[in-house]
């Protein structure tokens, strides 16, 4: 493998890589071309378009028709190629484990509800609503000290 670094100030910025296949060092390397290098970002999809969604804007990240999506403070949905568990490991403290397909943006939780059948949901600020299991609910309580 080689390496090329060319410093033109009057160019626009472009980062290039030849690859003969796709794997898990390619898409890390895009997401880290794509965000600047910020942990503060994550890689999203919008139908097929490349985005990157700000992790504040985002409220809830679940599990719809088996594919993860990012639901943002404006309802506004985009497709994530990772499963739960991968994000859960990446994403910073404030994104709480909620259930197993569903990671809840800590700080755009409005309050906690309790259910009929003694359960625990969960309402984000934009008026989504989303269960919580007693396994979670009891690491959040604990959290929340």
């Amino acid at each position: 493998m080689k390496f090329k670094l060319l410093v033109n100030p009057q160019k626009e910025e472009l980062v290039q890589a030849q690859v003969h296949q796709e794997n898990d060092f390619t898409q890390e390397l895009k997401k880290f071309v794509l965000t600047n290098g910020s942990s503060n970002q994550l890689l999203a999809y919008d139908d097929k378009d490349v985005i990157t969604l700000s992790l504040d804007k985002i409220a809830l990240i679940t599990i719809i028709d088996n594919k993860t999506y990012a639901i943002c403070t404006n309802k506004k949905q985009y497709q994530i190629k990772k499963r739960i568990y991968q994000l859960v490991e990446e994403l910073p403290k404030y994104f709480w484990r909620i259930n197993k397909s569903s990671i809840v943006n800590r700080y755009q939780i409005s309050r906690f509800e309790e259910t009929q059948t003694a359960g625990v949901n969960i309402i984000v600020k934009n008026g989504l609503i989303d269960y919580v299991s007693r396994r979670c609910f009891a690491k959040i309580r604990k959290e929340l000290g």
